[in-house]
């Protein structure tokens, strides 16, 4: 089966989760390759905190930047995800936009069986409707209860427990059907900063599960009823600083209990 992993801002695409699932799928069999789409200084530096904290934001506008003032990047920088395939031989697409008439044509001549959204750009129809089984995503929320931004915070400030869903897409916002879910259990001294590393690991792992049981046709499909859950939007920053305190102390009863 052969899968593109899309995603975005290749020269500094350096979570190590991402090349964990392109690892991972070549060693379950699949012919991979990367699907890049351009994305814009602030949308970079937005993903690397979504991805990585404020520090490697940082270092990613530094490097993207490429003034000559900029620093060079260090010896022991962590490979970005095109330079993992491209070590390997492995294709990596470099286009603008997702949607772009050059990219269609370009995904269609690669003819995948999978997309795997691994930060990628919402995907509009055109895209979703080129692979031949679908398109996956991992969601950092527990679907359905949960879609849209920031479903982490939301699900802590309502006292919900956090997971990863993987699911398939289609054109609604985390809408399509769910194959994996798992919770993650919140542990000691817990905050936001170190439940994101844990829900990449998670979902690095579910995307390679999912992968693995479409091709084997041995998934499991839930679908889900628009009544069922609520899309949530970004969270003010008031409302975060109560998520929180709220995850402070059930860090705190969990440490103990």
């Amino acid at each position: 089966m052969k899968a593109l992993l899309v995603s975005r801002f290749p020269r500094v695409d350096t979570p190590a989760w991402k090349r964990r699932v392109a690892a991972d799928l070549l060693d379950a069999g699949f012919d991979v390759g990367v699907l890049y789409s351009r994305a814009t200084l602030p949308d970079q530096a937005r993903a690397g905190l979504q991805e990585e904290g404020l520090g490697v934001a940082r270092r990613y506008l530094s490097l993207r930047r490429g003034s000559s003032s900029a620093p060079a990047p260090a010896a022991d920088q962590p490979q970005s995800l095109a330079d993992f395939a491209a070590e390997r031989g492995l294709p990596v697409l470099r286009h603008r936009k997702l949607g772009d008439a050059d990219t269609l044509e370009a995904l269609r001549a690669q003819q995948p069986d999978l997309l795997v959204l691994t930060g990628a750009d919402i995907v509009p129809r055109a895209v979703l409707e080129i692979p031949r089984v679908g398109t996956i995503n991992a969601h950092y929320g527990l679907l359905p209860a949960y879609r849209g931004m920031n479903v982490t915070e939301w699900s802590v400030f309502y006292g919900d427990p956090v997971g990863v869903t993987v699911h398939l897409v289609d054109p609604g916002i985390d809408t399509g059907d769910i194959l994996l879910r798992e919770e993650i259990p919140i542990e000691p001294g817990e905050t936001f900063e170190s439940l994101r590393p844990k829900h990449q690991t998670l979902a690095a792992r579910l995307l390679v599960e999912a992968a693995k049981q479409l091709r084997d046709r041995t998934e499991e499909r839930t679908t889900q009823s628009a009544d069922e859950g609520k899309q949530y939007y970004r969270m003010h920053p008031a409302l975060r600083h109560i998520a929180e305190r709220r995850l402070a102390a059930q860090a705190a009863a969990v440490g103990s209990s």
